[in-house]
Formats: structure tokens, sequence, C-alpha cells
């Protein structure tokens, strides 16, 4: 390499922007308004544009879910529904764009920027469902910022946290999913022990034999109600749900995830859509040691890029924890019950070699005025340093002998904040 162009690689490309109050206010502008950091790179499509039942079977395998109601036609077929359907959080693979647009391209143009150049971790989310997506059904999305707040963390010291609307609905305006997600950014830049004491004696995991047979010894006996049906007459308060395991998380667990699922939200496309996703989304592909250009996402497997962004190690991204609640829920609700609301916050980082532990507990039982005979969960996982990654709770109906099987909640009307569906 050339002195000319080893001067040169020290430029890695990585934006590195203040978080201002006019940036702040810059995304404010935005309400009702697409995040401009949430990008798409070279296509605007969503992984599954309509659903079926081979990918609601890939999606489940690739999340480490191998539920026969997800999976097996023949075994779906026998149940209430009639057929495969996708658990929760599936949508995160579907939703043709439906985002509303600025009418004015000034205004469209000079807010762009707002908190571009600041990191984003998702933080965490609240979604509400009404309907089980199934084989056929196509969803249009609208993902918009809802509300914008500062505050001060351990972590990051001053950052923003960015409640992002989103809505999912079919070709006749039933919505399937209606809910938020959170984002926090905070500045990019390496973090020291001083400044961020909770995370400062965190270490890489490692495991002796006997705990990876604990972990193994809980795979071997996770537990699945399936056809088993819950009734609420037989729910009690204060039942412990079974504990669930997942990890030690690895670079593989991942690449299934986006298997499964898609970028989610940005596009890393490779080769030529590589190229012309960079035209796109400029600021999110750096430099790599070889000096050329790759996508940002890769914090979640390039150690030296997590660093500069200010995170100690590599880490999962938040759907793959929004898929581990998912999975305990509808292993332990069954074939009967819907999922109706499911609200999850992360904790910390999941790195690389971490493990989680999930538990949680039946903290509520009622009949509501809506929705029928329910129970609520509280849950959370833990890992291996004996710190919580995952609270999460959630509204679950269920069948009841007396008020009969679940009777699928009345859907909203889809969000203003969209444009038409065609």
């Amino acid at each position: 390499m050339s002195e000319n162009a080893k001067e040169k690689s020290k430029d890695d490309g990585l934006v590195r922007n203040m978080l201002t109050d006019e940036s702040i206010d810059l995304m404010r502008r935005r309400m009702g308004y697409p995040n401009p950091t949430v990008r798409t790179g070279f296509t605007e499509d969503p992984w599954n544009t309509k659903c079926n039942d081979d990918a609601i079977r890939r999606f489940s395998y690739c999340i480490g879910d191998d539920n026969p109601l997800f999976c097996d036609p023949e075994y779906a077929a026998k149940t209430r529904w009639g057929q495969v359907i996708a658990p929760p959080a599936f949508e995160k693979s579907m939703g043709i764009m439906g985002n509303a647009i600025m009418a004015d391209p000034e205004e469209d143009k000079a807010t762009s920027k707002a908190l571009r150049g600041v990191q984003l971790f998702h933080s965490g989310g609240e979604n509400y469902y009404y309907a089980p997506i199934t084989e056929g059904v196509k969803l249009w999305r609208s993902r918009y910022v809802k509300q914008v707040d500062v505050k001060e963390s351990d972590y990051a010291g001053r950052s923003a946290i960015v409640t992002n609307g989103l809505c999912l609905w079919d070709e006749n305006d039933k919505v399937y999913v209606d809910g938020v997600d959170w984002f926090v950014h905070a500045e990019r830049k390496k973090r020291t022990g001083k400044s961020t004491s909770k995370y400062a004696k965190e270490s890489p995991a490692f495991y002796t034999d006997e705990e990876l047979k604990e972990i193994e010894d809980c795979y071997d006996n996770e537990y699945r109600r399936g056809a088993d049906t819950l009734y609420y007459e037989d729910v009690e308060v204060g039942t412990a749900l079974p504990k669930m395991v997942k990890g030690p998380f690895a670079i593989t667990d991942l690449i299934n995830m986006h298997m499964g699922t898609g970028w989610i939200l940005y596009g890393c496309w490779p080769n030529r859509l590589a190229y012309e996703g960079r035209k796109k989304l400029r600021g999110f592909y750096t430099r790599d040691e070889f000096n050329s250009w790759d996508s940002l996402q890769r914090v979640h497997w390039d150690k030296d890029l997590a660093e500069k962004v200010g995170v100690k190690m590599m880490y999962d991204i938040g759907a793959v924890r929004q898929f581990h609640v998912s999975n305990y829920l509808t292993n332990y609700a069954g074939d009967d019950a819907f999922i109706h609301r499911v609200k999850f916050e992360f904790r910390r980082f999941n790195y690389t070699g971490d493990v989680t532990w999930m538990t949680g507990e039946i903290v509520e039982k009622r009949i509501d005025e809506k929705l029928g005979p329910v129970i609520e969960i509280v849950m959370r996982g833990t890992n291996q340093r004996g710190d919580d990654n995952i609270n999460a709770t959630s509204t679950v109906m269920v069948a009841s002998r007396e008020h009969g099987p679940v009777k699928l909640p009345e859907p909203p009307k889809p969000t203003e904040h969209r444009r038409p569906t065609p």
C-alpha cells in the first residue's frame, strides 16, 4: 500500500456528529413523517411482499422456533385457526412502504439530516395485534416520528429518544399491527469505564462444561403448550412460567435471523446492489480494513467498528430479543390463545457470546370488557452476568369454559400518517 493510500485509510468515512439542540429540533419537525435515520437502501420492497406458509416456516426456524403451528401445515390445519399462522413479530419482514410524504419538498430536505451521524440503538417497543398474519395476506406499512425526548443516561450521557409510530394494514384497510418502536440516539465515540460505570465490569462470555450442560438441559426441557388449551379458569395469578434459554448468542444466530426477516430496516445488499445502496444511504457505509466500503450494519459482527460507535463488544440487534419474547409467549400460551399486546424493553447490550434466560409470571387475570378473558404476563431476560437484558409485558387473550374460545379484537383505523393504499 502506498503512503497516500495508508494516509487515506485513516479516514474510515464514519460520520461523527454532535447531538445538538438544532438536530433534535429537526427531528421534531418530522413528527408524522418518516424518521430520516431509519432508511432503506437499494430497494424499499419488504422481505415478504405477501405472506405464505414457507415464509412463516423460514422465519420461525431462523429465530430458533420449530413450533408446528408455524411450521407444519398439516398440524396447523387441525387447530382452531385451520391453517398456519405467523407468530408475533413476523410483521418485521413485511410492509410495503406506505409512509406519509411531506407536502413541502423544501421542509423535507431541510429536516432530512436530523440526527444524522449519531448512532442509533433500538431500545424496545410496544405492539398491539388484531389478527394473525396468514397465507395470502399483503400488508402496507407506515413508520413515522411520533415523539422526541432528551435524556441523560449512565451509558451515553445526553441522548435523544425517538418514539416511532408503526402501523400495518391490508388492502381493505384492516389493521393487523399497531404500535411504536423506541430508538436511542447517542454520539459515536469510544467510551471509558469512568463514563459507563455499570458497563465497565462487563467482560466477554466464557462457559465451563458444567455451565454449557445447564443450557443444554434447559433446551432439552423447553416447554411448549401446543394443543393443550390454556383455559382462563385454570389460570392462577402468581404462577411462574417455565424457564427458557436462548444462546449463547453467535454470529450464526444473527445470520439466521436475517435469513428469516431480511434486513428489516437498512438494505445491506451485495456487490452492485451495495454500490447502488451506498448512493442512497450516504453516511451508512464506512471503510473497512481493506479501505473498501461496507455497511455500518457490521457493528454487529465487527468488534473494531462496534468500539468506534461506543460499544465495547459486538452485539445483537433489538429484533433478536423481540423474537425471544415472541417465542417465549407462544410456547406458553399454546395454539388456542392470541397474543394481543407485547411491550419489550432492551436493557444493556446482548453481546456476542451472551446467553439469555427467559422467565415470567402471571400477574393478573380479568374478563376485559372488549377483549374477554385475558391474562397479563411480566417477563424478563437475564444474561450470564445476572443482569437483565429484557423487560417485557404482554396481554394474552385465552379461551374460557364459560365464555368460549378467543374472539379476535376489533382493529382500529389505519394511522392518519400514511399514503392511501393503492
